[in-house]
């Protein structure tokens, strides 16, 4: 039996790396109900919490698709662009987010916020980027060429940040 974690992830997985039709986006949103509750919990709140989310497109001006994703339901809110906006400010900590976690500075809040906005981001499907990401066929050598590059310039930025960056 697959873990809630394990469901909740092949659907974002399977949803955000493919264009989902319009007719099937009901059953999009009721499979990451589902997941969402497997892998969250089933108390009281969290039904409601589900059930006021959806899987659903982003449209742009001239009534083009150029995005789907959690969304608030029958809204057109973005669960990523609502966050984006709940830390718009982020040259303070939020007074609660200071007083639960006091050691945390600007730069490091700054820094999470931002990796979690990613995160939202990496769930949703942009059409924009629907060529690069393959319908979510994976070049296994390719990562592996990423990482062993990649990890040397993590390593060189450590070493350098500013020399790295080009900052003087």
């Amino acid at each position: 039996m697959p873990s809630g974690k394990q469901v909740l992830l092949h659907y974002l997985e399977k949803y955000s790396l493919n264009f989902q039709d319009n007719e099937d986006l009901s059953d999009v949103s009721e499979n990451l109900r589902v997941a969402l509750l497997l892998h969250g919990s089933t108390s009281n709140e969290m039904w409601y919490h589900v059930d006021n989310i959806e899987w659903g497109n982003e449209i742009n001006e001239e009534d083009k698709i150029i995005k789907q994703g959690l969304k608030v339901k029958d809204k057109d809110i973005m669960l990523s662009e609502l966050f984006k906006y709940m830390t718009w400010d982020d040259e303070k900590i939020p007074k609660n987010v200071s007083d639960r976690f006091s050691s945390l500075d600007i730069k490091e809040y700054k820094s999470a916020i931002h990796i979690i906005w990613l995160l939202l981001k990496s769930i949703e499907h942009s059409t924009w980027l629907s060529s690069v990401e393959n319908n979510g066929k994976m070049d296994f050598e390719e990562l592996q060429k990423y990482l062993v590059s990649y990890k040397k310039k993590i390593n060189s930025f450590r070493k350098d940040p500013n020399d790295f960056l080009g900052i003087e």
